[in-house]
């Protein structure tokens, strides 16, 4: 029973799967580097040149997406969202559409000035924040990373010596995808997330050899930044990007916080002791007061998503900035419109450099290769992104979006997904043409609404052969809840062994990585807690319980979780298995 749970975990989390050979930069000079930078962007341009889309073109393919969007949303569960167009030296479309909340008590029109998380994303807003802090000369991409954090560890004092800045954003730690994201989703401190390292295994030779996507080591350079800026993630990001390009109405602290200038009191408030070291105490204090007075409230969206049949109204929860350069960075359509812009136009926004030529040249030049693709990987959808030549970069992915394999372009693109957020972006250097989607309703294994929306405004543009993308969605949602359905019938039998009584469960399990999970009963009714949510248990079969993952770990909310208890030779319970709690294989141990 074990197996089945720990292989349906496998299929449930849709870990890619993917296998990926590291390109990595020489060391042999800048004349070298260049030429060697040249080739890959030689290679990567070859055969897709600019096909002359004008303007009105671009502008007309905006009006049909915004219908197919209106439709859209009538036919999905996501509440609201926004997205628009820009081209090299122009914003072609802002747009926002639906409402900020399904809650009754609550609902406003979505506006272009309606902030919504953009997840994923930020990993983009990251890489292009580390290339200006390069250009400055605050940070060197082979800086080690314990140049700046002298306690940074992960696995082994080898690779804790050895990792660098590139290592981290551009996920080739050699972990596997997504790894401690589980303790991330549990709601855990964060230096119990960092800790969690030191258990996880990594096969000889993966390191920069194998790539993994991932959110807590990317998430890392966020304190990479601090200790060498000595400012907060959030002070520099609006220093070098939102100051320079004007992006009042963004973020990257809790959305709660800007919603109210109580809010944002609590926000200084939660800051107030490294004000106070950096300020000292009356200036701390000045800004305390002083400043909520004056604080702009924003309008912003509540995140959703799905369980099972019905939809979630998903209250903030703040784990996204635990690690905010991440996934902590909120944008308005009118911010995101410049963002993209600046992104269609090589790194430029409206004449100023926001990073150099080099610099924008090396974070989407691709660093590794994508290889062997999930034949039904809706991410890389294979009609449409050539299975040759995907690679990912410094925050950004890099592909040939074709017309099953016809009529290929260059494409560089991000998607973000999580906790009530579906988001995506697409550009292309060589025709000029950034679009950006944000939804309030995520993550990614519930819906592609973002993706299946940008894929629309490409095939358009580019004339390809038609696909009903909306159908595309409804038809993945029916495919989540088939999926649930199917794994429910195979678990529970027609004539399911009975629960054992008296307290044969109850007790305290442990591992090195996640600590204490507590079983007690009431009867015959078992709870389970991990220290900071707990929630019942519902037998299904033998020594296997069911429980809504949302009860334990708020931050995944897609269908049931289980536990499965494990016996000794005399029929003693001696250990679990919690398949949301499976980092490295985890097995509880009884105490």
């Amino acid at each position: 029973m074990l197996k089945i749970l720990d292989l349906f975990r496998d299929w449930w989390q849709r870990d890619r799967g993917i296998q990926i050979g590291l390109i990595r930069e020489s060391s042999g000079g800048s004349l070298l580097r260049n030429f060697a930078l040249a080739l890959v962007a030689l290679s990567f341009s070859f055969g897709a040149g600019n096909c002359g889309i004008s303007d009105s073109h671009v502008k007309q393919c905006a009006k049909q997406l915004e219908k197919i969007v209106v439709d859209g949303l009538k036919k999905t569960d996501i509440p609201g969202c926004m997205f628009v167009v820009a081209r090299k030296g122009q914003i072609i479309h802002i747009g926002s559409y639906g409402k900020t909340t399904y809650d009754s008590n609550a609902p406003q029109p979505v506006t272009n000035s309606t902030v919504f998380p953009i997840s994923s994303i930020t990993k983009n807003i990251t890489a292009i924040l580390v290339g200006a802090l390069v250009d400055a000369g605050i940070l060197h991409w082979e800086d080690k990373v314990r140049k700046y954090l002298p306690n940074f560890f992960m696995t082994s004092e080898e690779l804790s010596n050895e990792m660098t800045i590139l290592d981290l954003v551009s996920h080739s730690s050699g972990y596997k995808h997504f790894s401690a994201d589980s303790l991330f989703a549990g709601c855990y401190d964060k230096q119990k997330i960092l800790d969690a390292f030191r258990h996880l295994k990594q096969k000889p030779g993966e390191f920069r050899k194998c790539y993994g996507y991932q959110n807590i080591v990317f998430g890392v350079i966020g304190d990479v930044i601090e200790a060498a800026t000595g400012e907060k993630y959030e002070d520099v990001v609006q220093k070098y990007l939102f100051d320079k390009m004007g992006l009042t109405e963004s973020s990257a602290i809790c959305l709660s916080y800007e919603a109210s200038k109580f809010g944002y009191f609590k926000y200084l408030l939660s800051r107030f002791d490294y004000d106070r070291k950096k300020l000292g105490f009356f200036k701390a204090a000045w800004r305390l007061i002083t400043l909520p007075l004056i604080h702009d409230s924003k309008q912003i969206v509540i995140g959703h998503s799905r369980f099972r049949d019905s939809t979630l109204i998903l209250p903030e929860i703040g784990i996204f900035h635990k690690f905010p350069a991440t996934s902590g960075v909120s944008f308005s359509a009118n911010d995101f419109a410049k963002w993209v812009q600046m992104l269609a136009n090589g790194g430029t926004f409206n004449g100023q450099q926001i990073v150099s030529q080099e610099t924008f040249a090396k974070i989407t030049t691709p660093v590794v290769q994508i290889k062997h693709i999930k034949e039904d990987d809706v991410t890389f959808v294979k009609s449409r992104y050539d299975r040759d030549g995907l690679g990912y970069g410094i925050g950004t992915f890099i592909g040939k979006y074709s017309d099953n394999g016809k009529n290929p372009h260059n494409i560089l693109f991000h998607m973000g997904g999580i906790y009530g957020a579906c988001a995506f972006i697409a550009y292309s250097l060589d025709d000029d043409i950034a679009i950006g989607f944000v939804g309030n309703f995520g993550g990614v294994s519930h819906t592609m609404f973002a993706e299946y929306m940008v894929n629309q405004f490409l095939d358009l543009c580019y004339s390809f052969t038609k696909i009903d993308w909306v159908s595309e969605e409804l038809n993945r949602k029916k495919f989540i809840r088939g999926k649930q359905k199917y794994f429910d019938d195979n678990m529970t039998q027609k004539n399911p062994t009975p629960m054992r009584r008296g307290n044969a469960y109850v007790g305290t399990y442990t591992s090195p990585i996640y600590g204490e999970i507590k079983i007690t009963s009431k009867g015959n009714e078992l709870t389970l807690s991990n220290g900071m949510h707990q929630t019942k248990l519902e037998h299904v079969n033998g020594d296997v319980f069911k429980f809504p993952c949302k009860n334990i770990c708020p931050h995944f909310f897609d269908a049931e979780e289980y536990v499965s208890f494990q016996s000794d030779a005399k029929g003693i319970i001696f250990a679990m298995y919690v398949s949301c709690f499976s980092e490295g294989n985890t097995i509880f141990q009884k105490e």
